[in-house]
Formats: C-alpha cells, structure tokens, sequence
C-alpha cells in the first residue's frame, strides 16, 4: 500500500455560520452550546489585563480546524485533524506532505520521525507538532482501515469494556442524574481577583458539591492562570469539598513550578499536559514529578504515536494519564480503550457530534459511559455533503 495524495482542508466559516443559523430554529431555547468556554468569565493568563478579562474571545486565537485526509492506491482514506487554521494547512501542504507522497501508511514510526526531524528547524513545539499530529492520527486510522479492525485493536486491543465520562463545564445541573463520573469546572478567578476571587471560586465549588454530593467528583481546571503560592492556598480552601483533580494551574514551562505544587499539595491531585508537546516535553515534567495525572492531548502532542509513548513513560512512574478532550476525538477514546493506566474519558458540556455538519457521528457516552466503538479504524468519516463547506489547500 502507498499514499498517493494528502488532502488538506479547513472549515469554510461562512458557510457553515449560514448553516448553523438555518438550524438554529429548531434547536430548543434551553439547548446549550459552547460559547461558555470563550464567553464567560474564566481565569487565563490574560486576566491580569482588565481589557481582557472578562472574555476568552477577546484575546485567544480560534483557529480554523484543519482536516487532514489520506489517500492510498489500495483505497482506504485515512482521517485526522488539529487546530492551527491555514498556518498549520500550509505546513502540512507546502511542506511536510512530500514526505509522505509514495510511502507505506504502515510505517508510521518512520514518518514520525522524519516529520519531526524535517521541522526542527522551526518547530518542536506549537503548531508544526499540531500539523503532524493531523497527519499521524490520519496514518493510523488508514492502518486500521486498511485491517479492517476498530482502531483500538491496532494500538494492541481493548483493555476495557466501557469507560465513565466526566463532563467539562460550570452548569453542572444534570451531571448527576446523567451518570457522569463527575465535573470539571472552568474556575473563574486568578491571582488578579486577589482574595475575593479566591473565596468566589470556593463558593462554585462549594455549590457544586452540594448539588452532586458526596459521591460525584470534583475537578478544578485553572487554565495556566494561577502561580505557586496562588495554587498551594487555594488547595487548602478547596479541601473540604474533596476535589479529584487541580488541572494546569500554571504556565506550561515552569516545571519547576509543577514540582513544588505536586509536593506540597496533599488535599488533591495535579493533573496537566494539555498544552505540552511530545514526549520530550512530558519527559521535563516526569522529571521533576510536576503531576499525578498527565493529559496531552492528541491533536497537539504529537498524534497516537506520541501519545503511545507518553502513556508508556507515565506508566513506568505508575501515573495516571487522561487525554485532554479524550470523549469528543475519536482517535483518543480508542487510546482510551486501548491503554491500562487511562481510566477516564473527558466529554464537554454543549458537544453534540450528531450536530456536526462535517463529520458523521461518532460514539457519544450513554449513562454516563462510553462502550467499545465497532466499525473499522477512528469511526470517523466526512460527510458527502461537507465537501461543499470546506476549503482545500
């Protein structure tokens, strides 16, 4: 089997808005979406600016989806993406594709390794990892294909039947009487909110424990909005609702920083890794013990290739990893079942994949769980009809 084209695609914004407007009429008032996590008052890096406190949007870069697709001369098209827009198209279709061009899918770890050697010079990290994570995951999924086996069974076979889902957001309402294992919450507030904002995110919290009691859990992400000394005060305010998890509560390179917290936290555990590239930057935080529970995400650290390899390093120091959005992206919820020491898949507040105008549906929790996936690699597909709205490149 060879590669005979990479096709490279972003959502054509226009169109799909139109869409989504001719729709919205039949969707329900009470119907939710995902502008709370870009709308709504969530602690970040910039909310020491007040211009930019109040909003996501108002600083973050929301980059088109790119939409990788492989083709071979046997048939079997592979699928994968990544954010990253016409910068990250661009890398994947002036530069990286040509590697690809004649090759066997099935040697994967070979093309890894050259995608990421033949970046170096302007990558290692951001968006040059992001593209080759669309291509990896496109690879892998036109492995399984090509097998005819779900894409678990390619990454070494199931290790587990179903697997519990948390959701992530602050309405927290029906995560109860769904069966979730538990709730994220996005907190609000940072060091820039001083004491006040402390006491606000305790009281959200306190809320929610006292809607989904004592059995469901708790988990606080902080977005790399909080320091050291913010982080280990506002674990001891949070005690007495027994949190599961603190999530990347500082910037992403003060390792250092993951250490002390990690050994001076007792009351939970810290998790990070969303915003880390591939097993060399995993390898920083092993070093130092930044965390408990690791969750790179396979759109950006590296595609499954990578995360393999991260799995298996956290393995060694007997870690726990949980992919950051690991329910919404099919290729991480086959990781997911895949993989011993991932025991949680992470689902969103407002995602419905039914809805999606591009991509046919893939599995969504049932009572609160996910069950084993059965058709042939990611079970992923675009739809006949979503040619239309996107843009090749």
């Amino acid at each position: 089997m060879k590669i005979t084209s990479v096709r490279v695609f972003t959502p054509n914004l226009a169109k799909i808005s139109a869409l989504k407007a001719s729709k919205q009429q039949d969707k329900p008032d009470n119907a939710q979406d995902m502008s709370w996590i870009s709308e709504t008052v969530i602690a970040n890096p910039m909310s020491i600016y007040p211009e930019y406190f109040e909003r996501r949007s108002s600083w973050l870069w929301v980059s088109e989806e790119v939409i990788v697709q492989i083709e071979t001369d046997e048939g079997v098209t592979g699928i994968g993406t990544c954010p990253g827009g016409a910068a990250a198209a661009s890398l994947i279709k002036q530069h990286l594709s040509r590697f690809l061009i004649g090759q066997n899918p099935f040697q994967v770890e070979r093309l890894w390794d050259i995608l990421f050697k033949t970046s170096l010079p302007y990558g290692r990290k951001g968006l040059p990892i992001m593209a080759i994570s669309a291509i990896d995951l496109a690879l892998w999924d036109c492995i399984s294909k090509a097998r005819n086996e779900p894409l678990y069974q390619s990454l070494g076979g199931q290790v587990k039947d179903k697997v519990h889902a948390y959701v992530t957001g602050n309405n927290y309402s029906r995560t109860k009487e769904l069966g979730y294992y538990g709730q994220k919450l996005a907190m609000p507030y940072g060091p820039a909110s001083g004491y006040e904002g402390m006491h606000k995110n305790a009281e959200l919290v306190r809320r929610t424990r006292e809607a989904l009691g004592p059995d469901i859990e708790i988990m606080c992400d902080c977005y790399m909005a909080w320091d050291v000394h913010y982080t280990i005060r506002m674990a001891e305010m949070l005690a007495p609702y027994r949190v599961k998890w603190i999530e990347e509560c500082l910037p992403p390179d003060d390792y250092e920083g993951y250490g002390i917290i990690n050994r001076t936290i007792t009351s939970t555990a810290v998790a990070t890794g969303e915003h880390e590239f591939t097993r060399y930057g995993f390898r920083q935080l092993l070093n130092v013990r930044g965390a408990e529970i690791l969750q790179p995400d396979i759109c950006w650290c590296g595609g499954l290739t990578e995360a393999k390899k991260i799995c298996a390093m956290a393995s060694a120091d007997h870690l726990t990893v949980i992919p950051h959005a690991g329910g919404i992206q099919p290729w991480a919820l086959h990781l997911v079942f895949a993989t011993p020491n991932i025991p949680l898949a992470e689902y969103f507040i407002g995602a419905d994949p039914t809805e999606d105008p591009i991509f046919e549906v893939w599995n969504v929790p049932v009572n609160g769980w996910f069950h084993l996936p059965q058709a042939p690699g990611a079970g992923i597909h675009i739809r006949e009809s979503a040619y239309e709205l996107l843009n090749e490149h």
